[in-house]
């Protein structure tokens, strides 16, 4: 077994059937992140610099690596103002954060925000919602349809030549399930998000680094390892096998691992309870648990169970979420749910309504944009060179997630988060994944 870890970049925090859920990340030559340490959605096309595109390069070319990051040096007031639109199968929270996060940066790209439509799970209705918007002359829209559905939004889209797209919670893929195809069939457009299978794997770094540093005597034998699957969402599922995967390569054999499927459930705390209570409780001989949450209210269901075991101070909880943690903390709870990773929401959105805005402006296309990012692999059918941005995510812990979220604040321009930017550099973290996969590797 490894004694210490090499911590990765790329990780996850994904959600629901639909899902995924940061900030973001570049390759190649990469754009230099916004200097600027104030200002606001008002002031900060403020700046005629004479660049000829947003994150250029030093000789004035485009630089599609980094194309879609907001510039506050580029005067994005000098080009014509369109709506853009943010449309969801079903409301939210994680979609309403998403939402106030795109009308965030509407207008820092000189956009109009048409607004946010759930369609209320109704896929006829989403379908119509989309035709309506279009109708009215939205030009721009991030998309968040049931999976089931990408193959339809991608034929409609195409009619109109000149709206454009991005999605957000799942990567668009066109349902194929032949052998040899990406889970969820093959790419349809690009996406920007997070890789599952590293996700599972650095959910079980972080539980494996606690246990070494907090309970550094007690055998592995001993300890109980539990992992949140929902086995019908592709995402949620392809994190449960990167569990697998690195709990077997560190630990060495899968005795002590188990899965909780809230499938028969839900994606609710109580669901969370329903699914992983009775394998901590049938297993009364593991007095040390370490679980993954896969997200915040499957990890605060976790931590409410291993509570009323008297098992807080010998267990460890993660997620790959945070926005559930952020309130425990801000409440000054502390228990079992310890870590999770995060990528705030502002930083999510920015790369997502910046593609949409590269490609309204005719600066990149659906396979031209991120060319470091694409995945040779999973690219799409037919000779398609669709990326797959990944973002960076960070670790939020007690005693350092108030210095990341003001610090997203910072460099996002917004006052999403209540604490105080005193003693934070803008340099401190970054909106850019450098670290690029093998897989990435370009092609040209």
């Amino acid at each position: 077994m490894k004694k210490h870890l090499k911590p990765v970049l790329l990780f996850l925090f994904t959600l629901v059937t639909a899902t995924v859920l940061s900030a973001c990340g570049g390759g190649g030559e990469s754009g230099t992140p916004p200097q600027d340490e104030g200002g606001d959605a008002a002031a900060s096309t403020d700046t005629d610099s004479g660049k000829p595109y947003p994150n250029a390069n030093p000789d004035g070319s485009i630089n599609l690596d980094t194309i879609a990051h907001y510039d506050p040096e580029y005067d994005y007031a000098q080009n014509p103002k369109q709506k853009i639109a943010y449309l969801v199968i079903d409301s939210g929270p994680l979609y309403e954060q998403s939402a106030i996060a795109y009308e965030h940066w509407a207008p820092l790209y000189n956009l109009e925000w048409a607004g946010f439509l759930s369609a209320g799970g109704d896929t006829e209705m989403y379908m119509a919602n989309l035709q309506n918007l279009i109708d009215q002359g939205v030009t721009g829209f991030i998309l968040d349809p049931d999976n089931t559905i990408f193959p339809a939004v991608v034929r409609l889209m195409d009619q109109y030549p000149e709206v454009q797209w991005m999605s957000q919670m799942s990567p668009p893929r066109d349902g194929t399930t032949d052998d040899g195809v990406p889970i969820g069939g093959h790419m349809i457009h690009p996406y920007v998000g997070f890789d599952n299978f590293d996700a599972g794997r650095q959910q079980v770094y972080k539980l494996i680094e606690w246990k070494e540093e907090n309970l550094p005597d007690v055998p592995w034998e001993e300890i109980g390892l539990a992992s949140f699957d929902f086995s019908t969402s592709p995402p949620l599922h392809e994190r449960v096998i990167g569990v697998e995967e690195a709990w077997l390569a560190e630990i060495g054999n899968l005795d002590n691992f188990f899965v909780a499927d809230a499938v028969s459930f839900s994606l609710t705390m109580q669901g969370g309870i329903d699914a992983i209570g009775p394998i901590i409780s049938t297993n009364s001989k593991y007095k040390y648990w370490l679980v993954v949450g896969l997200l915040d209210d499957l990890a605060q269901a976790a931590a409410s169970v291993l509570d009323q075991q008297g098992l807080t101070d010998s267990s460890c909880v993660v997620s790959f979420g945070g926005s559930g943690l952020q309130m425990q903390f801000d409440a000054g709870q502390q228990d079992a749910f310890r870590y999770a990773l995060f990528t705030a929401q502002n930083l999510y959105a920015e790369p997502i309504i910046g593609a949409v805005y590269a490609f309204l402006n005719g600066w990149a296309t659906p396979d031209t944009i991120w060319p470091s990012w694409v995945n040779q692999n999973d690219s799409g059918a037919d000779g398609h060179t669709y990326p797959q941005l990944r973002l960076p995510t960070t670790w939020l812990t007690y005693d350092t997630y108030k210095h990341y979220l003001e610090w997203t604040d910072m460099y996002a321009r917004a006052e999403a988060y209540p604490y105080s930017q005193e003693g934070i550099s803008l340099d401190a973290y970054s909106p850019y994944v450098t670290e690029i996969p093998p897989e990435y590797a370009k092609s040209n």
